[in-house]
């Protein structure tokens, strides 16, 4: 019998929408008051019957970049990879995926006005080899970022939107861990 490590949980109120980073993809799922439904990414609604709990897989795959630079307007730009040299393949990245951006304990710090929880869902608007442009509006930023070449970066981390039916439900993101 596989076992079962829980990564995150995440109660969704009735008709309602969440982001979540993703970690693994997987994720069980349980309808808690009454038969309800899950969509992710705004896929096809899945049936949930309350109190029984499903394992199901999004679509999504965990995915994250580093961030070198960010262009304070909107939208906002985002240079990815460890250094402004880069010029292709450094992120996973693609148009229409959700995102979170994380400080990561930055430095020089990073202006919060380029940041997103997982929570806000933002997304891609298009992408390149080395940049994303993203629905976040930096325009109130005093200065664009750059990553001064030593410290932690901030980083672009994949998110799912997780959608509720009727009813509330509780998503659980798990790992199988043994078996």
């Amino acid at each position: 019998m596989p076992v079962l490590k829980v990564l995150s949980t995440n109660s969704i109120s009735g008709s309602a929408t969440e982001y979540q980073v993703v970690q693994t993809g997987y994720y069980r799922v349980l309808a808690t008051a009454a038969a309800s439904t899950v969509s992710f990414n705004g896929g096809p609604a899945i049936t949930l019957v309350q109190n029984e709990a499903i394992l199901l897989k999004s679509g999504a795959k965990p995915g994250q970049a580093k961030i070198a630079k960010v262009t304070n307007a909107n939208p906002a730009v985002y240079t990815l990879g460890s250094s402004l040299g880069l010029t292709r393949d450094t992120h996973p990245f693609s148009a229409d995926d959700f995102i979170a951006v994380e400080d990561n304990s930055t430095s020089p710090a990073i202006n919060s006005g380029f940041l997103s929880a997982g929570t806000v869902g933002k997304k891609v608007a298009s992408a390149t080899g080395n940049t994303i442009t993203s629905d976040i509006d930096a325009s109130g930023v005093g200065a664009a970022y750059t990553y001064g070449q030593s410290g932690n970066q901030a980083v672009v981390k994949r998110a799912v939107k997780i959608t509720a039916g009727s009813g509330a439900i509780i998503v659980e993101e798990i790992q199988v861990v043994g078996g």
